[in-house]
């Protein structure tokens, strides 16, 4: 239960980097894009892919484990 409650936590932080990322392509300071702050978001939205994606793997060898005991 714990790991499919941290599992929708992520999703739901990866989908609010998503937002912020599009508001990030559209913000405009002084006529230029905010390039760094987007590439910093982006970054870190990678990086959370990379860990939910190791973790929905753990979840999936967790279950295979327990399948196969039955």
């Amino acid at each position: 239960r714990g790991l499919m409650a941290i599992q929708t936590e992520l999703r739901r932080i990866g989908v609010n980097l998503n937002q912020m990322a599009r508001a990030l392509n559209t913000e405009v300071m002084e006529g230029r894009v905010l390039d760094l702050q987007l590439t910093e978001v982006r970054a870190f939205r990678d990086e959370l892919r990379g860990r939910l994606s190791d973790l929905r793997a753990a979840l999936a060898g967790n279950l295979d484990y327990w399948e196969a005991a039955w």
